[in-house]
């Protein structure tokens, strides 16, 4: 009775306080986050960490660590390891390491990867809870970026699986910094600076975050406590960067080439938003970026223009919607900045392999489409303590929509990997049984089959897959491997098979030594000099490029 003449708090309001969770983040609720999250990953990836395999890299990757030439030893693939990716330390150390702990067991490997998206998701959920995002909404846009299908190579790709690594990193140093602020310690925040640095060197995708995480400083404790510690983190993103400067293989494509790989990396970025947005059916991109504008524009309209109706009650306001939004984009600006001097193959990309350059921006796209979704219902739902509560459930329940449907499309492309993984299998039992054994310094060249089970997603691609599996399954380093792809032919020179794309030498392998295979039909051939090479190289041709169009 109390409660309907207004002498008692309204019960909406009772759910609301309980929905903040208004208190410091504690350990105990980060572990309750870690299992939650936990069960999601388990539900989305279970099917791949049951069926999947190795893919591209992950076999070069483990013919290195586990059968390198000389010594089979730990600090042998380290060194081995330390000769082609200098220029991340870190992965000098955590890729072989990897194989020496899991083996040749493709599932520990793949559950790994699990593991990792769990606990970048949890660090992130960490950054929000301290961010005053109410849990509630911080548990569902953390699960979000579990299931994200366009950085899914990260979790559906052992060798991808690093960028979450170093992602876990970063946003456990953000936690510590932002906990450090709040106890006023700097034992926290030099804890922090190692975790930037762990992450820069891990994967420097991150480093534009760790230049500009400073600015999240300031806004939560202001300039005077935050400047010193901003340039903590400045010292190391330098020092970090010249490293990754300093050891990278360069390619110089000039002013002119990295102005128009930026407005590829927009193009590319504009695309990610609009599948974010719109996950299911063909892409939207116009129609997505112009709703998410003209929400934003809606929203700062309503809040400049009506700050007493949305923003003098209690919850979860619409400042805080237009924050994770517009923060929310701007991370994502941030994960994509590395990439602007880098290959033109890396472009923001919904396709499979290459999507892995979303690792870190993924967090900034789920962030922005679910802000949004929460500008959305407090326009909707104006304000009032009721009104907010509806706005509550009314974003949790279109998150929950959003998060049904990016686990719709997850799983297809699961099922593309697992498809691939299973061709890789044949591919490889196929050269076993027609070729039982081969000599050490054999060079097979096999033809006649797909590159790719959908664009980005590898079958025998290149030399890292079919290379690294061919010494895996013989057991021997001297071997080399050459999928024909669709812009390479077979040609017999004087001494030796070759295989090359417009006159330009790719991969040699002499006479005697060399073996030609047709994967689809089983012909396989040893030719002794050119004689007999010509008679039968026009068998050896390149498979199709792609068994789907579609990722």
């Amino acid at each position: 009775m109390s409660e309907s003449l207004g002498n008692a708090e309204p019960r909406a309001s009772r759910v609301l306080k309980a929905l903040r969770l208004e208190r410091p983040l504690s350990i105990l609720e980060l572990a309750v986050a870690l299992a939650g999250l936990g069960c999601v990953a388990l539900l989305a990836l279970a099917p791949r960490i049951q069926h999947g395999g190795f893919n591209l890299d992950d076999w070069s990757n483990a013919s290195n660590a586990l059968n390198p030439p000389g010594p089979a030893n730990f600090w042998h693939a380290v060194s081995a390891f330390a000769t082609f990716t200098l220029y991340r330390p870190v992965l000098v150390i955590y890729v072989p390491l990897t194989y020496f702990v899991f083996g040749m067991h493709m599932h520990y490997h793949l559950a790994w990867a699990a593991v990792l998206s769990i606990l970048a998701a949890t660090m992130f959920y960490g950054v929000l809870r301290t961010l005053d995002v109410p849990w509630i909404h911080a548990a569902l846009i953390s699960a979000l970026t579990i299931v994200f299908p366009w950085s899914d190579s990260t979790r559906l790709w052992a060798t991808a699986g690093l960028v979450d690594l170093s992602v876990v990193f970063m946003f456990a140093g953000v936690l510590i910094a932002l906990q450090g602020l709040r106890r006023r310690s700097w034992r926290w925040h030099a804890l922090a600076v190692l975790f930037y640095l762990l992450s820069i060197l891990t994967y420097e995708l991150t480093l534009p975050l760790v230049v500009c995480v400073g600015a999240l400083y300031c806004f939560r404790a202001g300039w005077q406590a935050a400047r010193w510690r901003w340039l903590a983190d400045l010292v190391v993103a330098v020092v970090a960067g010249l490293w990754v400067w300093a050891n990278t293989v360069k390619t110089t494509s000039g002013i002119s080439g990295d102005l128009s790989h930026l407005g590829e990396i927009v193009k590319g970025g504009g695309t990610l938003v609009g599948r974010a947005g719109y996950p299911l059916g063909s892409p939207e991109t116009t129609v997505v970026l112009v709703a998410i504008a003209a929400v934003l524009y809606l929203g700062f309209c309503a809040h400049l223009g009506f700050p007493d109706r949305f923003e003098t009650r209690p919850g979860w306001s619409l400042r805080g919607w237009l924050a994770l939004t517009t923060g929310g984009l701007l991370l994502a600006a941030l994960g994509w900045v590395m990439l602007i001097p880098a290959n033109p193959y890396y472009t923001p990309s919904v396709v499979a392999e290459v999507n892995r350059v979303n690792g870190l921006a993924a967090f900034g796209l789920v962030l922005a489409v679910y802000g949004s979704l929460g500008i959305v219902s407090s326009l909707i739902c104006q304000a009032g303590v009721r009104g907010r509560f509806v706005a509550t459930a009314m974003t949790v329940l279109l998150g929950a929509v959003l998060l049904v449907s990016y686990t719709h499309v997850l799983r297809r492309h699961i099922q593309l990997w697992d498809a691939a993984y299973e061709a890789e299998a044949v591919a490889i039992n196929k050269t076993k049984q027609e070729f039982p054994h081969l000599p050490p310094g054999a060079t097979v060249f096999a033809g006649s089959y797909p590159a790719y089970q959908a664009p980005g997603v590898p079958i025998l691609s290149s030399t890292w897959d079919y290379l690294g599996m061919l010494r895996m399954e013989y057991h021997d380093s001297s071997l080399s491997g050459y999928p024909i792809l669709s812009w390479l032919h077979l040609a017999c020179r004087t001494e030796s098979v070759v295989l090359e794309r417009e006159g330009t030498l790719e991969a040699t392998g002499p006479y005697g030594a060399a073996r030609l295979l047709n994967l689809a039909t089983g012909a396989h051939s040893a030719p002794k000099n050119q004689a007999q090479c010509k008679r039968v190289v026009g068998q050896y041709v390149p498979g199709p490029p792609y068994l789907s169009e579609t990722y």
